[in-house]
């Protein structure tokens, strides 16, 4: 996969929020993509939440 195949997540306000509270309170800079518009890597490494978050599943 190369960088002209990943979009970004569109985000509303609420989602937005969310990702700035995880941020601080793991000290990182978190990055949100759009899955549907990624190509199937057909890993599993990443799961779906609700259609609007990727979790890994540790």
């Amino acid at each position: 996969m190369n960088m002209e195949e990943v979009k970004f997540a569109q985000l509303d306000h609420t989602q937005l929020e969310k990702i700035n509270e995880l941020e601080k309170k793991i000290g990182v800079t978190l990055v949100a993509y759009d899955s549907a518009a990624m190509p199937n890597q057909g890993s599993g490494s990443y799961e779906t939440d609700k259609g609007a978050h990727q979790n890994h599943p540790s």
